[in-house]
């Protein structure tokens, strides 16, 4: 098995599962080999097909999966109950901090909703890349590389014979 084409067509699954994240539950992206060459797909609805045969073979099949809103609420959750933070939990418990200030309140009686809608983007795209990069490749749990890896290897076992 050509290690060379595994390796792209995997880069090519990760960029698909991240943006698959962003997608409804009916729509999908696929990863495929075009005479050889590694091809993405566009989003693709629950009725749209791609004709695939000898010179062009799926390798990896994502649909979307929109739950990153509340893993983010769920980040923000373990953010508040943590010991010992880290700096990306630091910068969330001060936005909780800032929020309750603002409100005369105490930082308790402020909702993870709230601290949510108070996040700089900068905040919640470092949130949403840790979220992404624990889904792919989580040592403790199957995780999406693992299930990615699976499809490729079955479609290029496919391709030798």
């Amino acid at each position: 098995m050509n290690e060379n084409l595994k390796s792209e067509v995997l880069k090519h699954a990760r960029n698909a599962f991240e943006r698959a994240c962003t997608l409804r539950e009916n729509e999908r992206i696929e990863v495929y080999l075009y005479d050889g060459a590694v091809k993405t797909s566009d989003v693709l609805g629950e009725d749209e097909k791609i004709i695939y045969g000898p010179n062009r073979v799926l390798c990896y099949q994502v649909w979307g999966h929109d739950y990153l809103e509340e893993e983010i609420r769920a980040w923000i959750d373990h953010a508040r109950l943590e010991i010992s933070p880290k700096p990306l939990e630091e910068s969330i418990i001060e936005t909780q901090n800032k929020v309750a200030a603002s409100k005369g309140v105490t930082p308790d009686e402020i909702s993870s909703y709230e601290i949510f809608a108070n996040l700089r983007m900068d905040q919640l795209e470092q949130i949403e890349h840790a979220i992404i990069e624990y889904w792919w490749d989580n040592k403790e749990i199957e995780n999406a590389k693992s299930l990615a890896l699976e499809q490729i290897n079955d479609a290029l076992r496919s391709m030798e014979g």
